[in-house]
């Protein structure tokens, strides 16, 4: 069943989906968690113009769209960097469980990896292992994955080793489980995602294993969701909203960057979300991409990102906007 209730006098929006999502305004409240403030006159900061989804070729294809990274830029602090912090502090000490994991042999790289993110800060770090990469992702407002070199059993593999992901501090989350993700390498992590074997599958694995210290790399990542919590590990097992103007577009940062000591790599993503309402009035030719990327995205990929229910009628919407 689905239950209605107000959480006070001045937001009456708040519902509860199927007993799982509690649908409200604020993405640093967890999705099944009743905001503590009134948050219906929350302003998003707007994604930077560098990371916004992009039209590239005359079809649809997964592409790695990797960048240099500049260094001097690597985890950049904003408005929105002390409350995700908070959010992940908080997180932290009610749900642990959730946003935390190691696999067994990874303390090494995650102790460099936390290592890394607290000199980065400014700031020394004093703890070992999992402790480490705990302390500095609390310093940033980027989630913080740790892969680690591990020899592979295909004898006719062109690299003799393989980078599993072993350690983990993610504390958003959009609609997957970092359990679920320790142990394997990054064509079992995105195996679920149709289409990516094909497409991108070997250049990632190449791409990765060939990621030098001096040579850090980014890139961006696009979807659109139906609620805007930040913390957001499972999905809705029906729409949530009804019309497009609901709707928000999330975008990832993500960067990569290779471990000096342990030859491990460590991986960020930052989540930044925006109402598409306020999104589309970037400009006509954001709204134009946006409809031609939702155009020729394919039902399976659509379904898999969660947009499918709502690709038509936001794609009719959009004209509007175009």
């Amino acid at each position: 069943m689905t239950a209605v209730f107000a959480c006070n006098q001045s937001d009456a929006r708040i519902t509860v989906v199927e007993s799982i999502h509690v649908q409200h305004r604020d993405p640093f409240t967890p999705y099944d968690e009743t905001p503590s403030f009134d948050y219906s006159s929350f302003e998003a900061l707007p994604p930077s113009d560098e990371i916004l989804p992009q039209v590239v070729g005359e079809e649809f294809r997964h592409r790695l769209g990797t960048r240099p990274l500049d260094l001097t830029n690597w985890l950049p602090t904003d408005r929105e960097t002390a409350p995700t912090i908070a959010m992940k502090r908080k997180l932290l000490a009610e749900r642990r469980d959730e946003v935390v994991s190691l696999f067994p042999g990874g303390d090494d790289v995650a102790q460099e990896a936390g290592e890394l993110v607290s000199q980065w800060a400014g700031c020394v770090s004093t703890r070992n292992g999992i402790d480490a990469l705990i302390d500095s992702a609390l310093l940033v407002a980027d989630d913080l994955l740790v892969l680690k070199p591990s020899r592979t059993n295909d004898r006719h593999a062109d690299n003799s080793q393989e980078l599993l992901f072993v350690a983990g501090v993610v504390c958003a989350p959009s609609r997957w489980r970092l359990s679920a993700k320790m142990g394997l390498d990054m064509l079992k992590v995105h195996r679920p995602v149709p289409k990516y074997s094909d497409h991108i599958g070997s250049g990632v694995n190449t791409t990765m294993q060939r990621l030098a210290v001096e040579r850090p790399l980014w890139r961006s990542n696009w979807t659109l969701m139906d609620h805007p919590a930040l913390f957001q590990p499972t999905s809705p097992p029906k729409p949530l909203v009804m019309h497009p103007d609901e709707l928000w577009i999330r975008i990832e940062r993500e960067t990569f960057r290779r471990l000096s000591q342990t030859g491990g790599l460590l991986f960020t993503i930052r989540e930044f979300q925006q109402p598409l309402v306020d999104y589309v009035r970037r400009g006509r030719d954001v709204a134009q991409t946006l409809r031609t990327l939702l155009q020729r995205l394919p039902d399976d990929v659509a379904r898999y990102k969660t947009i499918l229910p709502y690709r038509a009628s936001t794609i009719e919407w959009l004209e509007r906007f175009c």
